[in-house]
């Protein structure tokens, strides 16, 4: 490989967005750290100095959520310029810059449906890229095996405001228990709300906890903008968390209980043309609604409300026949859940 490279304006953004498709593999040694540009929007960084702490961000899955782009992009450039120093292995995921450079959620089909090996049905970019996403995982985390902290955050913005602006989904855990570390650095980061998800999906943050035992979340950060439109201090908690993990090597503490926690009770299913989701268009997540009320309903099937209080987030009936329109939730508590660690 070369022996150098430069983002001009240490802009790894605009470096990716000029090269959507592909670009060549590069390498270069700076401020102590090693970097690897191993395809158009992958970038691996290694510091100098051994750790045990490896964290992957990934953003731009969905191409028109462009803030935690941005937000990233202004962390690389504080780690290129020296100063933000790096103790921990980074890598750097732009998911879809095709998609982004065109303004679109996706071009063929939601590319975060596509992990888990679940690219292999379908042809396309977002295809293609779920497939070298899942590659540059691999290769990362192989890189450094003894790693004891994996961490994985996939970061969004949403079609819809919500009730809470900012929350993260909690992939299924199998029963192996929930981690209140990951709850307090959550807590830390300004999110108002996490929801535990009830089944294994095709999600990038179930695909990495999955497989390789990360802790690993789905962030949603607050509503989509076109690039330049984003108020970047709506992101000033889990901006300061971030750089302190990835100076100090350390997890700042929220208080966890400050963070609303939601199950899943249902995940609502599109079976026919004429299927309808009952609520306007400028519903937010986590609406709640009265028990009885018909929440979605087609020639097929009815969907009611079961208990007061039960909430939606994510609805979208405009979906292929088959996919997901919307998930209702419920709240729970932390005593109800099982912890891998010490409460105290």
């Amino acid at each position: 490989m070369p022996s150098h490279f430069a983002f001009p304006n240490n802009d790894f953004l605009a470096y990716t967005l000029a090269n959507p498709v592909a670009c060549e593999p590069q390498v270069l040694s700076v401020n102590g750290c090693d970097l690897y540009l191993e395809d158009t929007g992958i970038l691996r960084i290694e510091p100098s100095q051994p750790t045990k702490t490896s964290l992957v961000l990934s953003v731009g899955v969905h191409g028109n959520e462009t803030g935690p782009i941005e937000l990233i992009n202004n962390m690389l450039k504080d780690i290129l310029s020296g100063a933000l120093a790096l103790n921990i292995r980074l890598l750097v995921l732009i998911g879809n810059p095709v998609s982004a450079n065109a303004g679109k959620r996706f071009i063929d089909i939601n590319m975060n449906r596509l992990f888990s090996g679940a690219w292999k049905k379908f042809e396309g970019p977002e295809a293609l890229r779920a497939k070298n996403l899942e590659q540059a995982i691999e290769r990362f985390y192989a890189v450094n095996e003894q790693d004891n902290l994996r961490l994985h955050y996939d970061l969004h913005t949403a079609i819809r405001g919500s009730e809470y602006e900012k929350f993260a989904v909690y992939p299924y855990d199998h029963g192996a228990g929930y981690s209140i570390a990951q709850l307090r650095f959550l807590a830390a980061s300004g999110l108002d709300a996490v929801l535990l998800s009830h089944q294994p999906t095709t999600t990038f943050s179930y695909y990495t906890n999955r497989v390789f035992g990360a802790h690993s979340f789905t962030v949603e950060l607050g509503k989509v903008y076109p690039f330049g439109e984003n108020d970047l201090s709506r992101f000033a908690d889990i901006d300061s968390s971030l750089r302190q993990l990835m100076s100090m090597s350390t997890l700042p503490e929220g208080n966890a209980s400050s963070v609303k926690v939601f199950s899943v009770e249902e995940a609502l299913i599109k079976d026919a043309e004429d299927y309808v989701l009952n609520i306007g268009s400028d519903v937010k997540n986590f609406t709640g609604f009265d028990k009885d009320f018909c929440l979605a309903q087609s020639s097929l099937s009815k969907y009611t409300i079961k208990s007061d209080g039960d909430a939606i987030i994510f609805p979208n009936a405009n979906v292929p026949i088959g996919q997901r329109t919307g998930l209702v939730v419920r709240p729970t508590t932390l005593e109800s859940l099982s912890f891998l660690e010490d409460l105290g």
